[in-house]
């Protein structure tokens, strides 16, 4: 059995068991509801015919879902995780469009406590089915199943960066089979790869090695020969980085201008007053809950640093948030009160001698960030966001790495997508900001509470909290 049969395989049984999961999650729903009886019944127990006939519907809805959510794209080094959150969020989006559609039915009357149970059980069974499923895939790429054979185009700075990735993430899904280039001598190495030849012998190598799917990281390209050489091999899938546009992570739609097809960069989905109104709220009810909630945290942590060390509890440092706009970021003293006036601004590093007794853990639980909800209520930053940075760095950062200025279109944030990916301390600043950047393309409410979710379930496992 050929690759591409495994993986069309793999695609059919996860769309069946999908099918299937939530065929049944509605029956359970109906058996929970009027045979167990969690809630008391008021009008009686209704035939269940017209629940099964409703099942079509339901199934072509949660499926529908699954699709726009992206959940039958087969990615390889997908997360655990990121797999589970989203059949969450299609399975809510779901049940939204279901309890919608039962305010126009007047034949027949859907209990919306059964819809509920249909809710719980479909994120339960879908939940883990997903799991299981992404096991099975996750196997069958590390043992070469459906490893695709990839073949790199172009020795340029993006192909070295896929390059880095593929060779550190095991199990993605890909076997490098070398490159091509236009430049680089044949026999050459590159990011330890061999240049195998020019673009114009990629129909030799691509039949030679068995080619699956190449990428173009051209970033100076002929385009009648790249568009001859996808029509002349259809069986490869061509991958063409977008950054031969200029452009690293910005989402980009197709349309037509006047029959003219044109490329239209998408506006930031926080350019738009609405969507910055729902995560004003969204900041605001979560800055309250957690300073509710942790209020026996910070009162133990004050007494803690005031005991432990000389000067005060708190620590007011500059930073720089949206629009360049400066303020002061609070945050629990881990340093001696005099830690910088010999050395001037710098990062803390491992065994820094200028922390305090307790420093070092509260740092290390991030419990020093607490007053920082305090910035966040007051609208200085949000719950998530790009790290807001001193002045002297900004600075430093905004002519030395590119597009580093941009990450000051939206309100920084106590944690952001690089601090759940464990970027943060003393780590590659071009990498975070290529996260910042990526959050700040492709913002949504599911996306903070994501990112809220990772950086909670990392806060312990931080190698470069100092």
């Amino acid at each position: 059995m050929n690759k591409r049969t495994s993986l069309r395989l793999l695609k059919t049984g996860l769309f069946t068991g999908d099918a299937v999961f939530t065929a049944l999650s509605a029956v359970l729903s109906y058996y929970m509801r009027f045979q167990l009886r969690f809630v008391p019944l008021k009008y009686g127990i209704p035939a269940i015919a017209g629940y099964l006939y409703a099942v079509p519907v339901v199934l072509v809805v949660f499926l529908l879902a699954f699709n726009y959510a992206g959940l039958y794209r087969l990615e390889h080094g997908r997360s655990r995780f990121d797999e589970f959150v989203s059949v969450l969020t299609a399975s809510s989006v779901s049940i939204i469009i279901l309890v919608s559609i039962t305010f126009f039915l007047r034949e027949f009357s859907y209990s919306r406590i059964a819809i509920m149970h249909m809710w719980v059980i479909s994120v339960i069974l879908l939940g883990a089915w997903r799991l299981v499923y992404r096991s099975i895939f996750n196997s069958m790429s590390k043992s070469g199943a459906i490893t695709q054979n990839l073949l790199i185009v172009g020795a340029t700075d993006i192909s070295k960066i896929l390059i880095e990735r593929l060779t550190r993430e095991h199990g993605s899904g890909y076997r490098i089979m070398g490159l091509i280039d236009n430049v680089i001598k044949e026999g050459s190495g590159f990011c330890g790869l061999t240049v195998l030849g020019k673009t114009s012998d990629f129909n030799k190598i691509a039949d030679k090695l068995g080619i699956n799917e190449a990428f173009i990281g051209l970033s100076d390209y002929n385009r009648k020969e790249v568009a001859d050489l996808i029509l002349e091999n259809e069986r490869i899938k061509f991958m063409i980085a977008s950054d031969v546009l200029g452009i690293i992570t910005k989402s980009i739609d197709y349309d037509e201008l006047f029959g003219i097809p044109v490329f239209e960069v998408r506006e930031l989905p926080l350019n738009f007053t609405f969507n910055r109104m729902i995560k004003r709220t969204f900041d605001i009810i979560v800055s309250l809950t957690a300073v509710l909630v942790l209020s026996p945290i910070l009162v133990i942590t004050v007494i803690l640093v005031k005991l432990t060390s000389k000067g005060p509890v708190f620590y007011g440092q500059e930073r720089v948030s949206r629009d360049n706009k400066k303020f002061i970021m609070l945050k629990f003293r881990t340093m001696k009160a005099d830690a910088e006036s010999q050395s001037g601004p710098v990062w803390a590093s491992e065994n820094d001698p200028r922390r305090t007794p307790i420093g070092a853990f509260l740092r290390k639980a991030s419990i020093d960030e607490l007053p920082q909800f305090l910035n966040v209520l007051k609208g200085d930053i949000s719950i998530v966001g790009p790290r807001p940075e001193r002045p002297h760095f900004v600075e430093k950062f905004k002519d030395e790495i590119p597009r580093y200025m941009e990450r000051h279109k939206v309100k920084g944030g106590i944690t952001g997508w690089a601090q759940a990916n464990g970027l943060r301390g003393d780590t590659s600043i071009e990498e975070r900001i290529k996260y910042d950047l990526y959050y700040i393309e492709n913002w949504t409410l599911w996306f903070d509470i994501k990112i809220i979710i990772k950086t909670a379930l990392e806060i312990f496992h931080h190698k470069t909290a100092y």
